[in-house]
């Protein structure tokens, strides 16, 4: 175990032990009426539609084509992250943390408010692993030479955690920013002849030493430009997929956006101004009604399932009606008075913001899944699990997104005052802002190498940075306060956590060593 590879391979024994447990016992995967939906695309039984991603059945169609299994899903979803928990447990380790440390990189996959929404095939859950895992590939490109290839994995993954989930684009800004870091630093190491004086052998005389001057002295815009770059990248990528699915199978476009109209417009717009708008009378009617239904309910959000009656037909998913006229509705009376409809995005939000529900999903909920021929998952895993998840009822803290929030806004402000701190110490600035690695391996005691090891405060910048975005992102279209909304800031934040504990260490070891 002294070596850094034999402790590498503990990392992935463990991670792979987790993981079989995970698939062993939750197999095939809980499923709640959205899921069952895309299950029915992936297996052909209905048709193509965008309500939810066509992307997510389409990758699920395919395992399911080649081995015949529908859980084939969940054991993507669960290696997807086991994948990125082992990434970082390897990295804490081969940067010089103390190893026990590095054993929290896959015990992060099972903390309760992780391994809650791991087992449910939501599409939350899809975008949160896939992000998680392509910051740790961007990670690795950072730190390890030689390592481009791993941008192209990685790019896949963002690509499909916003085809996933459109408002992943509040997410995917910082880790555009964070790979626009590690392309520079990368630049900057190949223009100075790379960590061991070859990254640069191609580049030779007056031609290296000007590309070197260029990228050392290039302009924040440029660093802005290369941002801009990755968002383009991801964005295009993901157009393309919708385009490419869509010329191969026909998707019904139902216009799920007009849920948020239905709801600004339901629960902002006074009935005085609603029954005076030029809007057809049996949709203000239909309005109308439907707003003292969910009002008696307590309700203030999710109309079209809580009240509204659901689309022109009854059925899930169908499509709403009068949407042209709705969407006129919500430009000329709720965009005109902001007033109003901030107050009802703040309570809302608010709602969202400090409470949640669906924690857990129990195998009992899975009558969605008996609906489609879905196989149920063991009831004996709840028995294992749930209490465990339940025992933290005694700290309710730790499933609301202010604590989340909160917690990401502290880590965020440590990583600030430490880049303040190490821009006054030459060797932690240069190693900072290039990102490359001494050697393979850096020892707790070399206290002289660690000067030049990259920090982690990179990652816990974008991985909290990008929790925060993803929650403030959710102002103007959170529907309800499901715990599967704040998955990825739960993991994003968990993961971050456990990189600044790794940083906290090595500071220290640099601190007290020769």
């Amino acid at each position: 175990m002294r070596t850094p590879l034999a402790w590498d391979l503990l990392l992935a024994a463990l991670t792979g032990v987790w993981s079989f447990v995970f698939i062993r016992l939750f197999a095939p995967g809980r499923m709640n009426v959205d899921i069952a939906d895309q299950y029915q695309q992936a297996t052909g039984t209905i048709p193509f539609t965008d309500w939810h991603a066509p992307v997510m059945s389409v990758v699920w169609g395919l395992p399911i084509t080649v081995t015949g299994r529908p859980g084939s899903l969940l054991v993507l979803q669960v290696v997807m992250l086991a994948a990125a928990a082992l990434i970082i447990g390897v990295i804490i380790n081969r940067r010089g943390a103390p190893r026990w440390i590095s054993l929290l990189g896959p015990v992060t996959m099972a903390t309760p408010w992780v391994l809650s929404q791991l087992t449910t095939l939501w599409k939350d859950t899809q975008m949160a692993v896939a992000l998680a895992l392509a910051v740790a590939l961007l990670a690795v490109t950072r730190m390890v030479p030689r390592t481009w290839v791993l941008w192209l994995p990685a790019l896949v993954l963002l690509v499909y955690a916003l085809g996933v989930r459109k408002n992943a684009v509040f997410a995917l800004v910082p880790i555009a920013v964070y790979g626009a870091f590690c392309l520079r630093g990368r630049l900057r190491s190949v223009m100075r002849g790379g960590p061991r004086g070859r990254g640069g052998g191609r580049l030779r005389g007056g031609l290296r030493g000007g590309l070197r001057t260029a990228v050392d002295r290039a302009p924040r815009w440029c660093f802005a430009g290369l941002s801009v770059l990755v968002i383009c990248v991801v964005g295009f990528g993901s157009v393309a997929t919708e385009k490419l699915i869509e010329s191969r199978v026909d998707v019904e476009h139902n216009g799920q956006i007009s849920q948020i109209f239905l709801d600004d417009v339901m629960f902002s717009v006074p009935e005085s101004r609603l029954q005076s708008s030029d809007a057809p009378r049996e949709l203000k009617d239909h309005i109308s009604s439907a707003r003292d239904t969910c009002l008696d309910k307590g309700v203030i959000w999710d109309a079209y399932w809580n009240c509204y009656g659901r689309g022109d037909t009854g059925r899930a998913f169908s499509p709403v009606e009068y949407q042209d006229d709705l969407k006129h509705l919500w430009l000329k009376e709720v965009v005109t008075h902001p007033v109003s409809y901030l107050e009802y995005r703040s309570a809302v939000f608010s709602y969202y913001f400090f409470s949640s529900k669906l924690e857990y999903w129990e195998a009992d909920w899975d009558g969605d899944a008996e609906k489609v021929g879905y196989e149920a998952g063991s009831v004996k895993a709840d028995f294992i699990f749930r209490p465990y998840v339940d025992a933290l009822g005694t700290f309710p803290m730790l499933f609301k997104p202010w604590f989340w929030t909160l917690v990401a806004a502290v880590l965020v402000g440590l990583a600030v005052r430490a880049r303040r701190r190490d821009e006054t110490v030459p060797g932690i600035r240069s190693a900072t802002a290039s990102g490359i690695a001494s050697g393979p391996s850096v020892s707790p005691s070399a206290g002289s190498k660690l000067s030049h090891t990259p920090t982690f405060w990179p990652e816990v910048t974008v991985l909290a940075t990008s929790a925060l975005c993803y929650i403030v992102g959710y102002f103007p279209i959170v529907p309800a306060n499901h715990f599967r909304y704040t998955y990825w800031p739960a993991l994003a934040v968990t993961v971050a956590f456990v990189l600044w504990l790794a940083q906290l260490r090595i500071q220290r070891v640099r601190n007290i060593g020769p």
